[in-house]
């Protein structure tokens, strides 16, 4: 079998012989109901893949399509002028970075449709090429921008450079509205979705099929599709592995999938990690070996965010969810766009959200803490990380807390209120145990009481209690008086109770008393 990794173009994976998971149907239910859309998915979901399916299929290419869906069901195919805008594999930190890519893409169309001279702005410039695109080939254009938002989101956190940017795309996608006249179809793919940055304001407000039920899965695999087009493979997999195949399917099922866009979405598998080991026959963090979201950090750690309820326990509104705002406010909104959170349940006009699989979560958490850390080089950060793992599974108390107390010295605390400080302290210490691929539980909920922090070992339970700024001794009394040890179930296992004081002054573990 053929894999199509790395490639995101519909007619090279078609021409090249490889495996294609048949989307045409929802793409001719797509085409043939509406006019604008637009949509959100993380990156490497597949919105490339689906953007210039849509281009082959405006361009009439009806042979790239022989024995799929868009065959049965398109009977008449028309040509179409095509105008395509990928904003993705360039980088927008300059202020003429994003007009040099527009107008590149602008004169290779002028050399189709020809150049008016009077037409100097972006908008202007745009809506001419449209309709002399109409007056040369009979019919309406249509509309392809990929990544819309990456020169927004590339300069967050450069206000001067976003702000110009934002209105060159403010101009350039004004043209939707402007010479609606001569546009037959228009499709707008990101990330994001900066609702309030105004990006739409002046377009003919696209369709957000981000979060329908209707085009939940049409991009990335859902589980049907994994057994009717990959059944094979995985079984090759079980047998490289020395598991049964419904074993290898519960483990790609645990790594890969739990991606949910809607509230009555199915299950959708992240494709590039799934391809990627299908491919390699190992189960991988592939997403994260792709880019760090290092912006991500930077709204982290400007707001309170508690960290350990991305285990899904926390809640908003379908509306927090649908737009990013100004990029450092809405940080769930930011985690979710971004695929590092999913929908896990929907309830009283609610969405439960929660990370969507071991991969994103594992990931998440090893990938955060060296960017919390000011460590010189990344190897310093990884071995960091792999002596506290070591020292945990091998239940050292004292080896695995000085570690984090090590790891934690590296953390500059940006904020001097202890409520962010202690938030920070809370995340970290979540984060660090999450990295040594153990279930942390914060706040666990006992009879008359919450455990500040709970984990388990393979031979261990760990009741740990957390104080600000008084002793390690009264963390642990509090233990004792709740009787928190009495209260867990922990079979044959050996509870460990851990006391810990923080120091807002010093920003790290002071002492701690173990049990």
């Amino acid at each position: 079998m053929k894999y199509p990794i790395g490639i995101q173009t519909f007619e090279k994976i078609i021409a090249g012989g490889y495996t294609y998971v048949d989307k045409t149907e929802l793409v001719y239910k797509l085409v043939s109901s509406g006019e604008y859309y637009f949509l959100s998915r993380p990156r490497r979901f597949g919105k490339s893949l689906l953007t210039t399916t849509l281009e082959a299929y405006f361009q009439g290419k009806k042979e790239l399509f022989k024995s799929l869906a868009m065959e049965r069901l398109e009977q008449n195919w028309v040509k179409y002028p095509v105008f395509h805008l990928d904003f993705s594999g360039e980088v927008y930190d300059s202020i003429q970075s994003v007009k040099e890519q527009i107008v590149t893409h602008f004169e290779k169309w002028e050399v189709l449709y020809g150049k008016d001279e009077t037409g100097k702005r972006i908008g202007t410039r745009f809506a001419n090429l449209l309709q002399r695109a109409y007056e040369r080939t009979g019919q309406k254009a249509v509309i392809l921008i990929d990544e819309y938002d990456k020169p927004l989101t590339d300069t967050i956190g450069q206000q001067k450079i976003q702000d110009k940017n934002r209105e060159i795309l403010q101009s350039l996608y004004g043209v939707l509205k402007k010479a609606d006249k001569y546009i037959q179809f228009a499709f707008l793919t990101g990330v994001t979705r900066y609702g309030k940055l105004g990006i739409f304001s002046a377009a003919n407000n696209p369709k957000d099929l981000s979060m329908s039920d209707e085009y939940a899965t049409i991009c990335g695999i859902t589980e049907s599709e994994l057994h009717t087009y990959f059944d094979d493979e995985v079984q090759m997999f079980a047998d490289k592995l020395s598991v049964s195949k419904s074993d290898m399917y519960a483990m790609l099922k645990r790594k890969f999938d739990g991606y949910h866009f809607s509230e009555r979405s199915e299950d959708v598998y992240n494709p590039f990690s799934l391809l990627n080991a299908l491919s390699d026959k190992k189960i991988l963090n592939y997403w994260y070996a792709t880019g760090t979201p290092t912006y991500l950090v930077k709204i982290l750690g400007k707001n309170d965010i508690d960290i350990p309820s991305f285990d899904d326990k926390l809640l908003t509104t379908g509306e927090m969810l649908a737009t990013f705002g100004n990029g450092e406010n809405n940080v769930i909104a930011a985690l979710y766009q971004s695929g590092y959170l999913t929908i896990k349940g929907y309830q009283d006009e609610c969405y439960l959200l929660g990370f969507p699989n071991e991969e994103v979560s594992e990931g998440f958490t090893r990938v955060l803490i060296p960017n919390y850390t000011k460590s010189d080089t990344s190897d310093r950060k990884d071995l960091d990380l792999v002596k506290l793992r070591q020292f945990v599974n091998a239940d050292d108390v004292d080896a695995f807390m000085t570690q984090i107390q090590l790891i934690m010295s590296q953390v500059p605390f940006e904020s001097t209120e202890p409520k962010l400080i202690e938030a920070n302290f809370r995340n970290m210490l979540y984060l660090m145990i999450r990295s040594t691929g153990h279930k942390v539980s914060v706040e666990h909920p006992v009879l008359g009481g919450r455990i500040d922090v709970f984990f388990e070992t393979e031979k261990y339970v760990y009741i740990i209690e957390c104080k600000r700024d008084q002793s390690a001794k009264e963390a642990l009394s509090q233990i004792d008086e709740k009787k928190y040890a009495k209260k867990i179930s922990s079979a044959d296992k050996h509870i460990v109770k851990v006391g810990v004081n923080f120091s807002t002054e010093e920003r790290n573990m002071t002492e701690w008393v173990v049990e």
